[in-house]
């Protein structure tokens, strides 16, 4: 699996169907994915699950906004669904 940021822009021409997490930026411009594709255009990648989760609690004000960030099990458990992206 691969973890990265990136802009909304970038996010409209990834695999969908490769994506299984996605979490939007309190502003919207950003995407925090976990998919199976090689996503070249990024802001960020990480290097596994554990790194991608610190990430968003040492930047919770650009994540979740409440001091927190977002768990290892939400990105591992909470399963994408393209249908329902607004």
């Amino acid at each position: 699996m691969n973890y990265y940021i990136i802009t909304k822009e970038t996010f409209e021409l990834v695999d969908k169907s490769q994506v299984h997490f996605m979490r939007k930026s309190l502003d919207k411009t950003k995407r925090l994915i976990a998919t199976t594709e090689d996503v070249e255009e990024r802001i960020r990648k990480f290097n596994n699950i554990d790194t991608c989760s610190s990430y968003t609690f040492t930047n919770h004000s650009s994540w979740v906004g409440d001091g927190t960030g977002i768990e290892t099990w939400e990105i591992e458990e909470i399963t994408y669904i393209p249908e329902i992206d607004d």
